[in-house]
């Protein structure tokens, strides 16, 4: 029998018009987990996604013994691995659990099967496939207008954080362009930029790296110019960042870097992003 060639894979233009969730849409996925087969396993894996910005595998492989419930935090090994001379090294992140997330993973803890923290019925690991598929079905419950997967949940944590870093600062996204360009990339500046530069000081530009090294601690994404999408997300969630929802159910408890971080890792000597890197 002659092979057929696989399917063209769909763009992801064709199939929705943004790669994130708005609040309220990601309150409404929450909410129809509520009407699943398991609602409060499902309910704490969308909160989750959100709240700790977990990729598909990081919170598959999670076990119980990840999960402190007297110190209210989850032991996360992130996705990526730092290369140090020829030996590679896992990144971990010791992240503080929102109060909405304790009381789902306690209720689960309860319920208790196996060493997996998010098991199936069978008593084995959530595998990446059934977890699409799960949020997929949610999207629907939801009555949301586009298929979800659950990589939309994660991008839409990402900017919610970066959005409560960048909200302190004051910036526009023009200003944030503008910072980026300036220590991040060697583009031209025009003589009206270098004086826009100027006129925002030396505090706000350091403010602003400050900011982007702490998204990069929490997330692990090493290359800069990826996290940089993250950071300049916050603009997508929120076009104004003085509408800011402080007071979200989902908010991350503390916004300090060594509360969700168990070590601080450093940034090479040779990077652009020193404040002195144009002087």
């Amino acid at each position: 029998m002659p092979r057929t060639s696989p399917p063209l894979k769909t763009a992801f233009v064709k199939c929705r018009e943004r790669e994130f969730l708005y609040l309220h849409e990601v309150d409404a996925v929450a909410a129809a987990m509520e009407q699943t087969r398991y609602p409060t396993r499902n309910k704490a894996i969308a909160i989750a996604l959100f709240c700790q910005c977990l990729q598909p595998s990081e919170l598959c492989w999670l076990r119980q013994s990840d999960l402190d419930l007297t110190r209210k935090t989850l032991y996360v090994i992130r996705n990526r691995e730092l290369k140090s001379g020829a030996r590679l090294h896992k990144q971990i992140n010791l992240q503080l659990l929102c109060p909405a997330e304790l009381e789902l993973l306690k209720q689960l803890a309860q319920e208790r099967r196996c060493d997996w923290l998010f098991a199936t019925e069978r008593r084995s690991r959530l595998n990446e496939r059934s977890l699409h598929y799960l949020i997929a079905q949610a999207g629907k419950i939801a009555h949301l207008t586009f298929p979800i997967h659950p990589y939309m949940l994660r991008r839409s944590g990402l900017y919610y954080r970066a959005a409560l870093l960048l909200e302190p600062l004051d910036l526009s996204l023009q200003q944030c362009c503008l910072l980026w360009n300036w220590h991040g990339t060697k583009v031209e500046f025009s003589r009206q930029q270098e004086r826009e530069m100027m006129a925002m000081g030396v505090a706000t530009s350091e403010a602003f790296l400050a900011a982007l090294k702490q998204l990069q601690s929490f997330t692990r994404i090493q290359s800069y110019d990826n996290l940089i999408d993250y950071l300049l997300g916050a603009f997508l969630l929120f076009p104004h960042l003085d509408s800011l929802t402080n007071d979200y159910w989902l908010a991350p408890v503390d916004r300090q870097p060594q509360l969700y971080r168990k070590d601080l890792s450093a940034i090479p000597a040779s990077s652009t992003l020193s404040p002195s890197a144009r002087a």
